[in-house]
């Protein structure tokens, strides 16, 4: 049985992994149509240095710039975050130990990530609050599976001691 605090950081997880996806799915649909349509403008670029189609479309936008061109796994990051957030959005939904530590690899590796992808911005001498919305998601996801891998220890050790 699920504690109060174990659901509202349930609910907590789950709103931020929707969140998550409908981003993620803002920044697949402005990179894809910036593709085909040059001139569009979507509400995200504000300047020559705030600007999200700055950071999709340099080499760093699909594959994380690590992925070579030719491979099947040459997707836009956008398709992976949409990917991760569904996963921990499932994951989610279970209390149990085995589940919440495979969301915990999963936030930890998303973090490394936002980091990575933070130094490229830098780099490319941008800033991309789409990017930068993300990266907070994932920090905030992280933080959510370490207090309900916390929660659920808690919870197993009191009913332990129960018996």
């Amino acid at each position: 049985m699920a504690t109060y605090k174990m659901q509202r950081l349930d609910a907590a997880l789950l709103w931020l992994c929707l969140l998550g996806v409908g981003i993620s799915y803002y920044s697949y649909i402005v990179e894809t149509t910036k593709e085909k349509d040059k001139s569009y403008q979507p509400f995200c670029d504000i300047s020559e240095h705030v600007s999200c189609t700055k950071a999709f479309m340099s080499k760093y936008g699909k594959g994380f710039g690590l992925i070579p061109r030719d491979s099947p796994l040459y997707l836009p990051n956008s398709l992976y975050g949409i990917i991760f957030y569904t996963i921990v959005a499932s994951l989610s939904l279970f209390n149990s130990y085995w589940n919440t530590v495979l969301m915990l690899i999963a936030a930890v590796v998303s973090n490394l990530f936002s980091v990575y992808l933070a130094r490229v911005l830098y780099l490319l001498q941008d800033f991309c609050l789409v990017c930068m919305s993300l990266y907070v998601i994932n920090a905030l996801v992280l933080v959510l599976t370490i207090r309900k891998l916390r929660e659920i220890k808690l919870v197993s050790s009191k009913k332990r001691k129960t018996k």
